[in-house]
């Protein structure tokens, strides 16, 4: 039975540590790969590409009287029998987000991640946006940070650059032939299983949500923004 020398170990580990080094970059890539993409097109996004959004009233103030909405019927059938409405889509201006939001009627976590492919998923439990049935509630926005290589869709970070949203930073929603414009309130970073919806002063409220940090689903970011103003498209 052979036994390594001396000689041999020293060639070991200098072989050990030169393939570590050659292939380290590669495993960076692959692990870190989305996120990196993600903020380097943000970065190019803000210098060279103009951001068109749906016109709204820039001096809109939060009084806490909200125009009252009437939902539309007024959508197409997907082969699964679930819905998604037409011309429904999100607008992050600060991070360069334009993404269209999709209705499952489940929250199944499966059906949910397919869901995630096809746009951001309005959660199916959360209140409507604009609070259409009840004047108040917390409408809940899930979007992925990273996804694994198979993901399909085009919204695998979609939500990667969330941690870059501050106070006063505009999100807008255009659904049903409304547009709700909100403004972001907080951020903070929660475990699964202690998430709560809490909704403390009786307003319309939207929450921008994924999984934390980038390449992980070990917590969840939590983006909070609150109604200001409503128009009519």
């Amino acid at each position: 039975m052979k036994v390594f020398s001396s000689f041999d170990f020293e060639l070991f580990l200098k072989y050990f540590f030169g393939y570590l080094l050659l292939f380290l970059p590669v495993a960076v890539l692959v692990i870190d790969g989305r996120a990196l993409l993600a903020e380097a097109a943000w970065q190019l996004k803000d210098k060279f590409e103009s951001f068109e959004l749906p016109r709204l009233d820039q001096n809109a103030t939060t009084s806490g009287n909200f125009q009252q909405v009437t939902a539309s019927s007024s959508v197409t059938q997907l082969p699964t029998g679930n819905t998604i409405a037409l011309g429904s889509y999100v607008y992050i201006p600060k991070i360069k987000v334009k993404a269209e939001v999709v209705f499952p009627d489940t929250n199944n976590s499966k059906d949910l991640l397919r869901w995630l492919e096809k746009g951001v998923i309005h959660y199916p439990d959360s209140a409507g946006f604009g609070d259409q049935e009840t004047g108040s509630g917390v409408s809940i926005l899930l979007g992925h940070s990273s996804a694994y290589p198979w993901y399909r869709g085009n919204y695998g970070s979609v939500f990667a650059l969330l941690e870059k949203l501050q106070a006063g930073d505009e999100v807008i929603v255009v659904s049903e032939g409304k547009k709700y414009l909100y403004r972001v309130s907080g951020l903070k970073v929660v475990v699964p299983k202690d998430f709560k919806v809490e909704n403390p002063d009786g307003k319309s409220h939207l929450w921008l949500m994924s999984c934390w940090p980038v390449r992980t689903n070990k917590l969840r970011i939590v983006v909070a923004t609150d109604l200001i103003k409503i128009e009519s498209l």
